[in-house]
């Protein structure tokens, strides 16, 4: 792997949490996006509550206004999508300037469609944008341990924000699989007790399920030093 500074490696493995987290969370919120494009309300508080953020928005324009686009706002997609830019331009050198490309094109993107009107098109431009981010690691970086841990984030990400959002079971099942089969692959040492209890819960279908906070705490615990 050669010398990965700590500050690196976390830095790698918060990339691959924060555009999983953009990606994830533009995906579910477009039920309440395509509300709002209609000019109805939907119900952004429930969303807001599963995540454990503040729900003070007065309507759903406002919610879309401030949620996805208002990069002061440390809760935002914006917000995230700029913590993955702060972190990708720290690692350009093991990156690639072809794959940092994505991440800048995903923030033009933002940008964009916080200036637009209709900002449907701009929006499925970030979507895309991180897609072909993660084909430029498979091609691009060539340490596997490196793409390992970006991976191993975006794995988590995904596995907590399914657990949140209550996704089906099995969609939360198989992401956890593929975070476990990751662990092997990323020099990240996660915490004994949390992710035996996670291994139990999502692998060990004979055992009766925790509940969501008690999976989400196991998640949030699995990487105590990241």
């Amino acid at each position: 792997m050669g010398t990965v500074t700590l500050n690196k490696t976390n830095r790698m493995y918060w990339l691959g949490r924060y555009l999983e987290r953009v990606y994830t969370t533009l995906k579910t919120t477009r039920p309440l996006f395509d509300a709002y494009t209609d000019g109805r309300e939907a119900d952004f508080t429930a969303y807001c509550m599963s995540l454990g953020i503040s729900a003070d928005y007065r309507d759903t324009a406002d919610f879309i206004s401030r949620y996805y686009f208002d990069a002061e706002n440390p809760s935002s997609i914006a917000a995230s999508l700029s913590y993955a830019y702060d972190n990708a331009i720290v690692l350009r050198e093991m990156l690639s300037s072809e794959t940092l490309a994505y991440v800048q094109m995903a923030v033009s993107a933002m940008e964009l469609a916080a200036k637009s009107s209709g900002p449907a098109v701009e929006l499925q431009w970030v979507l895309d944008d991180i897609m072909a981010f993660r084909g430029a690691c498979e091609e691009k970086i060539a340490d596997d341990k490196n793409r390992g841990i970006i991976k191993t984030g975006a794995s988590l990400e995904r596995v907590d924000l399914y657990l949140r959002l209550d996704y089906p079971q099995e969609a939360v099942r198989k992401e956890f699989e593929r975070l476990f089969n990751r662990l092997y692959k990323a020099p990240l040492k996660p915490a004994k007790e949390p992710l035996a209890m996670l291994v139990d819960a999502l692998l060990d279908t004979e055992k009766p399920t925790p509940s969501v906070p008690v999976l989400v705490r196991a998640v949030e615990e699995l990487f105590p030093n990241r």
